[in-house]
């Protein structure tokens, strides 16, 4: 069963998710032994040791409090030894419940030799207290070795603790090399994982995306017959079926469109025709005299009926090309006799309008495949758009030369211009170019499509350059 894109994504997420969370899981567990070991040594460790040498110097203190007693007699010091006794109490017992058992066992036989140092100092006190002789090196001898196997006991003890951070500092030191070994590998092979499964996930997506663009982009050139098949995933199935149907329905319309125009040019040629040439008889004086107003009345039918015929005969050319249609006879032949052809069959309306037309033909030009009465149909065109755009008195200039593997053509005109937003209009169907200009509206907005279409089968390409009020030129380019 083919998976839907829905459920790709929702498989590759979900996948994703698991390898985070994996990773992230075992992220979590060594953060938390890492942070465990950390806050023993912080809370724990470090504290005791600070403790222990705080002990080791209340045994000091209370020593030194207690010799200064005995010698001086003053009950002040030995207010201070009994202080300085609670307080060494009241730290055992702060390390005892900090380092548990083991620490409290540690302690034991210190606390056994201050009990034993404690009864000395009690002893010797009552002597003194009742200034009684009593042998006070005996007792200053038990105290002293009572002090330095409490001493020696916290020099141990410290040892031992320093040891004990050591080996927890080496433990932290293991588990985040294995952590970051492991989560590295770990994370590597997500990735990788990761990697392949998008790489999977979308190139089954953008394979039937790809697909379709082209569908589409052969749909906007106008190819409506090529269907496309897409297997998965079923959206993009169903929708590449949508797009097949549309392109089926498209070429029905272009085959209704191609046979409209051609069958209403048919139809409409023949009458016209018919009109004109009578239009032509009468103006001949056939039926008899003619009035001005009669005249003038005929010569404006027979400019009309030859526009029409002009606007059927481009549309018939148009629907031919648009269908494929278009019989075109290639040979091998010089540019230069058309250009001058075109230029001699504009003379007349060049001369009535009083335009200096000119040609610059860098020679030898070299020999293009070409159908010789359509590339004399875009000449007539590009002629006929310049004369009919610029004014009395004006210029128009036909040059061509050599550029690169082609020949390059150009007809420039010193008319009004096309604003710049329009440039690329202008090749469109019944557009026009420039409606300021009164002359616009008399043509069939069909010359530049055509054109365009026979420079396009020929291999080449046409655009235009304009500036307002300068004129326009119109170029095109076909290879050699």
């Amino acid at each position: 069963m083919r998976l839907s894109l829905f459920s790709r994504l929702a498989i590759g997420y979900l996948s994703i998710l698991l390898m985070v969370a994996a990773v992230s899981s075992y992220a979590i567990v060594m953060l938390s032994r890492f942070g465990g070991l950390t806050e023993s040594i912080l809370k724990v460790d470090n504290p005791i040791l600070d403790h222990e040498k705080a002990l080791a110097d209340l045994v000091l203190a209370q020593s030194r409090a207690e010799q200064k007693y005995v010698i001086s007699k003053d009950d002040a010091w030995r207010q201070e030894f009994v202080r300085l006794k609670n307080d060494f109490a009241a730290r055992v017992a702060r390390v005892a419940a900090l380092g548990g058992r083991d620490v409290a066992a540690s302690l034991t036989p210190i606390v056994a030799d201050h009990r034993r140092y404690i009864e000395l100092v009690d002893d010797e006190d009552r002597f003194v207290a009742a200034r009684k002789p009593y042998p006070q090196a005996r007792y200053k001898a038990a105290k002293d070795a009572l002090v330095d196997s409490m001493l020696n006991a916290f020099e141990k003890l410290r040892l031992g603790q320093q040891q004990a951070v050591a080996t927890k500092v080496a433990n932290l030191a293991s588990v985040a090399d294995r952590a970051q070994q492991v989560s590295v590998t770990i994370t590597l092979i997500c990735l990788i994982a990761i990697l392949l499964m998008s790489l999977l996930i979308t190139r089954s997506i953008t394979g039937s995306i790809g697909l379709l663009k082209n569908k589409t982009r052969e749909i906007a050139d106008g190819n409506f017959t090529a269907n496309v098949e897409v297997r998965s995933p079923p959206e993009v199935r169903e929708l590449a079926q949508a797009l097949n149907s549309m392109g089926e329905k498209l070429a029905a319309l272009d085959r209704m469109k191609a046979d409209f125009f051609a069958a209403m040019s048919h139809e409409l040629r023949t009458p016209l025709t018919a009109i004109k040439e009578g239009t032509g008889l009468l103006l001949d004086g056939i039926g008899g005299p003619l009035s001005d107003k009669q005249r003038r009345l005929l010569g404006i039918l027979a400019e009309e009926s030859q526009r029409l015929i002009k606007l059927v005969n481009s549309l018939l050319d148009l629907s031919k090309m648009e269908a494929g249609m278009m019989s075109y006879d290639f040979e091998l032949g010089a540019v230069e006799p058309l250009i001058k052809q075109a230029i001699a069959e504009i003379m007349p309306l060049v001369e009535a309008k009083q335009i200096k037309i000119a040609s610059r033909l860098v020679t030898p030009l070299p020999a293009v495949r070409m159908d010789r009465e359509r590339l004399l149909q875009v000449l007539r065109n590009l002629l006929a758009n310049a004369v009919k755009f610029t004014p009395h008195g004006g210029a128009v200039s036909v040059t061509a030369q050599h550029a690169g593997d082609g020949i390059q053509v150009a007809v420039k005109d010193s008319g009004m211009g096309i604003p710049v937003e329009n440039l690329q209009s202008i090749f469109e169907k019944f557009n026009q170019g420039n409606q300021l200009n009164s002359q616009a509206r008399h043509g069939t907005g069909l010359g530049l499509a055509i054109a365009k279409s026979i420079i396009s089968f020929h291999g080449g390409s046409v655009w235009a350059e304009s500036q307002l009020g300068q004129g326009s030129t119109f170029t095109f380019v076909l290879p050699c």
